[in-house]
């Protein structure tokens, strides 16, 4: 069984991990800025490498991100994003009167 004990310790590690990946790869982008300017600049294909980056460091701060939370205890909710039966059934309010017109 996976025990909270279990998830926080595996989440410190990963955290850990994630962290040192994080700081890796904005090391590397603060020193070879120039070069990367040069090379995303080139058009055609190139085009896709600033989008690619971008999507690397957004998956590894998320996943950072989300272990440090994890590891510190905090979690979301099973029932998070689920509406109640109730909520979904009450009609909305008119919020506002609607003009009318004379024919």
């Amino acid at each position: 069984m996976n025990t909270a004990h279990d998830r926080k310790k595996k989440a410190k590690i990963n955290a850990l991990l994630f962290g040192a990946v994080s700081v890796a790869l904005y090391s590397a982008a603060f020193y070879y800025a120039d070069p990367m300017v040069e090379l995303y600049a080139k058009g055609g294909a190139y085009c896709l490498l600033p989008v690619a980056t971008v999507f690397l460091f957004s998956y590894v701060h998320g996943n950072f991100a989300s272990n440090v939370w994890t590891a510190l205890g905090i979690e979301a909710s099973s029932s998070a994003g689920r509406k109640t039966k109730a909520a979904e059934a009450t009609p909305r309010k008119e919020t506002r009167t609607r003009a009318t017109v004379n024919a």
